[in-house]
């Protein structure tokens, strides 16, 4: 029995240390990629969405006659342009701000409008001001209020998605649908409408079969 005992344990260690070194060899290979390149990961809102989505509908609302149209009447001057944080209405974790942030980023960029601070930054700035013009703050340096530009448009919008799988599982469809729409500030009429639609369809593959 106890020669038994004895050669069984080397044949336990080999196994062991052979299962420690496997392990130990595993890693993880990482390396930058082109952020301009368009991937598919997965069936959920990605980058790529993104940016097609900001660029597409910059390039419409600046296309449109309401900017000539404004321009003309006001000796070619450019609008000034209020950017709404676009509102998700999906059941996913979307990040709507950068979808936003990229949209307004790409307006400024194109310099055929003008901006002004959105509500939450304009808040600040009003806390600011007041905070200047309470006396604790040498009269030269404070900023006088009644002096900021008040927009001429807000620009806003929302997304939306559905799925539809075939039976099985095997077969998926997810559908993105962004709209947006530009608001005259002072008459209330609506300047421009516009949307993009994205569709992605996924297939499982079986292997072993």
């Amino acid at each position: 029995m106890k020669a038994r005992i004895v050669a069984f344990m080397p044949i336990f260690g080999i196994t062991l240390i052979t299962g420690l070194s496997t392990a130990s060899c595993t890693s993880t290979k990482a390396e930058y990629t082109d952020p301009d390149k368009a991937e598919i990961l997965d069936d959920r809102w990605s980058e790529t969405d993104l940016k097609k989505t900001a660029s597409f509908l910059v390039d419409q609302v600046l296309a449109r006659p309401w900017l000539q149209e404004y321009k003309g009447k006001h000796g070619g001057k450019a609008p000034v342009v209020l950017v709404d944080q676009i509102e998700n209405r999906t059941e996913e974790v979307i990040d709507s701000k950068a979808l936003t942030d990229y949209v307004q980023d790409e307006l400024i960029n194109s310099r055929k409008v003008r901006f002004v601070s959105d509500v939450s930054v304009r808040k600040r700035i009003l806390d600011e001001l007041k905070y200047q013009n309470s006396g604790a703050v040498a009269e030269a340096s404070a900023k006088k209020t009644g002096k900021q530009t008040g927009a001429d448009f807000i620009l806003e919008g929302s997304i939306a998605s559905s799925n539809h799988s075939k039976d099985g599982g095997g077969e998926k469809t997810v559908f993105y649908m962004t709209t947006m729409r530009l608001t005259n500030i002072e008459t209330g009429e609506i300047e421009w409408t516009g949307k993009k639609e994205i569709k992605k369809a996924f297939k499982k593959s079986s292997f072993g079969l």
